[in-house]
C-alpha cells in the first residue's frame, strides 16, 4: 500500500508538479488576502466597518463568476489572453498594496478598500478557473490530489506569510500573487499538449442547474460564511486557527484522490450537514474553548468541502469535453460563493446594528440552522449513491436502468467489462479500453502498462476498428451510454 502510494508520487509530472505549486501560490494569496491583511484593522476603526469593508471581496468573488460565465459565451473570449491576464495581475496586487499603504499609516479612503476588495475578489474568481482549466488538462484523474494539496499548501504558505514582521505580510501577498500567475503561464503552455477538450471556439456547455446539490450548497456557503466571520472578529489568533484547521480536511481529501477512492456527493452534503447545524446550534451558547474548536472543525470540513468540490467540477467538465473548462465551471463555482457573500453581508448587518458578538446571531445562526436542514431534506438526492461528478443524472435519461446499489466506479468498470465481452477485445485491450475511456492519452498508457508505443498505437487502433469508432471523444460517449439493465449486464 505505501509503496503504490510513492509511486503515485514519484510519476507526478513536471508540469503537473508545478501546476499544484501554482495552485498552492493562488490558495495562499487568498488566505492572506481576503482573511488575513484586513482582520485588525487601525484601532480607530470600527469593527462594522471592517466588516462591512471586507464583504466586498467575497462580494467581488461572486460577481468575477458572473462575469465569466458572461463572458464564456463570446466566442472570441479566453481567460488566458493576455488582456484576461494583465486584468488579474492587476486586480490581484491592488489589495495587498492598500493594505501595506495602511500598514505604513497612510489614510486610505474606505471607498478605495472596498474597490481594491472588489478587484481582488474578481482575480480570485478568474484566477481559480484559470488554474482549474490547467489542471483538467494535466493529464490525470487524480483532481482530488491537485486540490487537496493546492489547500494544504496554500495553509501551509499562508502560515509562513503569517510568521514575518506584519510590515512584510502585504508583500508576500503581492509575491503570492505574481508567482501564481507566472507558473500558470508556464503551465498553461505545456498543458496543452495534453489537452483532448474541444476547441477554444466552442462555447457550448454541458452544465445545467441541479436542484439535489445547489442549493445545498448555496446555503452551505451561508453556514461557511457564518463561521469565518466569527474568527474574523475574535481577533487574528482565531484566524490563524482557522486556516490552519483547514489543512487535515484538505489534505484528507488528498489521500482519497491518491488512493482513487470516490467520496460521493451524499457523503459529502452529509459531512456538511452535520458539521453546520453543530456550528449553528453549539457555538452560541458554548464555552469560548469550545467555540473555537467547533469553528476549527467547521474550517477542516470547509477545506474538505472545496477541494472535493473542485474536483467535482473538474471531472464533470472533462468528461463532457464540449467546450473548455473556463466556459464550463464558473456557473457552479459561482453558486457556493455568491452563498458565502450573502452569509457574509448578513453577519456584516448583523454586526453594524447589533455589535460583534451581540444575542442576534445566536438567532442567525439557529435560522440558518433550519434552513440547511430543510433545504437538504427537500432537494436530497433520492437514490443511495449519487454520482461523484455533481451532477443527478443516474442514467435515466439515456435509457440506462442500473441498480441503484452500483456507486459511479462499479457502473463505470461494468461497462467496460459488458463492452470487453461484446466485442471480443482482448484482456489488454480491455485495459486499454478503461483508460482511453477516462480521458487517458497514448503515453499515459504507454508509461502506465510499460509496453512500446508501437504497441500501444496497435491496442487503439484494434480497439477503434473492432468497436467501429474513430475518435476518443466517442468513445469516451460510447462507454458512458452503454445501456445496462439492473444486473449491470448489457
Amino acid at each position: 500500500m505505501a509503496s503504490s502510494f510513492i509511486d503515485r508520487a514519484l510519476r507526478m509530472s513536471a508540469v503537473e508538479l508545478i501546476s499544484l505549486v501554482g495552485f498552492s501560490f493562488l490558495m495562499a494569496w487568498m488566505f492572506l488576502c481576503f482573511f488575513w491583511l484586513f482582520c485588525e484593522f487601525p484601532p480607530q476603526v470600527p469593527v462594522q466597518v471592517r466588516d462591512a469593508s471586507q464583504a466586498a471581496v467575497f462580494a467581488g468573488m461572486a460577481l468575477g463568476y458572473a462575469l465569466l460565465a458572461g463572458l464564456g459565451r463570446l466566442p472570441r473570449f479566453n481567460v488566458f489572453s493576455g488582456l484576461a491576464v494583465g486584468t488579474e495581475v492587476i486586480c490581484s496586487v491592488l489589495l495587498p498594496l492598500v493594505a501595506c499603504s495602511m500598514h505604513n499609516g497612510m489614510h486610505i479612503p474606505l471607498a478605495v478598500v472596498c474597490g481594491a476588495n472588489v478587484l481582488a475578489g474578481i482575480a480570485g474568481a478568474a484566477l481559480t478557473t484559470s488554474w482549474l482549466d490547467v489542471l483538467s488538462r494535466v493529464g490525470t484523474e487524480l483532481y482530488g490530489r491537485f486540490t487537496g494539496f493546492g489547500f494544504v499548501g496554500g495553509a501551509l504558505l499562508f502560515t509562513f506569510a503569517t510568521a514575518a514582521p506584519a510590515a512584510m505580510q502585504s508583500v508576500f501577498g503581492l509575491a503570492y500573487a505574481l508567482f501564481s500567475i507566472v507558473l500558470l503561464l508556464f503551465a498553461t503552455q505545456h498543458a496543452s499538449a495534453n489537452d483532448q477538450a474541444a476547441p477554444l471556439e466552442s462555447t457550448e456547455s454541458t452544465w445545467c442547474f441541479t436542484k439535489e446539490i445547489e442549493p445545498s450548497f448555496f446555503v452551505f456557503g451561508i453556514v461557511f460564511a457564518l463561521n469565518f466571520l466569527f474568527l474574523f472578529n475574535s481577533g487574528h489568533d482565531e484566524v490563524l486557527v482557522g486556516m490552519l484547521s483547514v489543512i487535515p480536511g484538505a489534505l484528507a481529501i488528498a489521500i482519497i484522490g491518491f488512493r482513487k477512492n470516490r467520496l460521493g456527493i451524499t457523503v459529502l452534503q452529509r459531512m456538511v450537514v452535520v458539521a453546520g447545524v453543530v456550528m449553528c446550534v453549539v457555538v452560541p451558547v458554548a464555552p469560548p474553548i469550545v467555540q473555537l474548536v467547533c469553528s476549527g472543525a467547521m474550517c477542516a470540513v470547509w477545506g474538505a468541502f472545496k477541494a472535493v468540490n473542485y474536483a467535482f467540477i473538474m471531472k464533470k467538465c472533462v468528461a463532457g469535453r464540449t467546450s473548455p473548462f473556463f466556459r464550463q465551471a464558473p456557473l457552479r463555482l459561482f453558486v457556493t460563493t455568491f452563498g458565502f457573500a450573502v452569509g457574509w453581508g448578513v453577519a456584516s448587518l448583523v454586526t453594524v446594528i447589533y455589535g460583534a458578538h451581540a444575542e442576534a446571531f445566536a438567532t442567525v445562526r439557529l435560522i440558518t440552522a433550519i434552513a440547511l436542514v430543510c433545504v437538504v431534506m427537500i432537494f436530497f438526492p433520492v437514490g443511495r449513491h449519487h454520482p461523484s461528478d455533481g451532477s443527478a443524472d443516474d442514467g435515466s435519461e439515456r435509457g440506462v436502468t442500473v441498480s441503484v446499489h452500483m456507486d459511479e466506479s462499479e457502473l463505470f468498470e461494468r461497462r467496460c467489462a459488458a463492452i470487453a465481452r461484446l466485442y471480443q477485445l482482448s484482456p489488454r485491450e480491455s485495459d486499454i479500453l478503461a483508460y482511453l475511456a477516462r480521458g487517458r492519452n497514448a503515453s499515459w498508457i504507454q508509461e502506465e502498462l510499460t509496453i512500446s508505443p508501437h504497441t500501444v498505437k496497435s491496442h487503439i487502433y484494434n480497439i477503434y476498428r473492432k468497436i467501429d469508432i474513430h475518435s476518443q471523444q466517442k468513445l469516451m460517449s460510447f462507454v458512458e451510454e452503454f445501456p445496462l439493465d439492473e444486473s449491470g449486464r448489457a
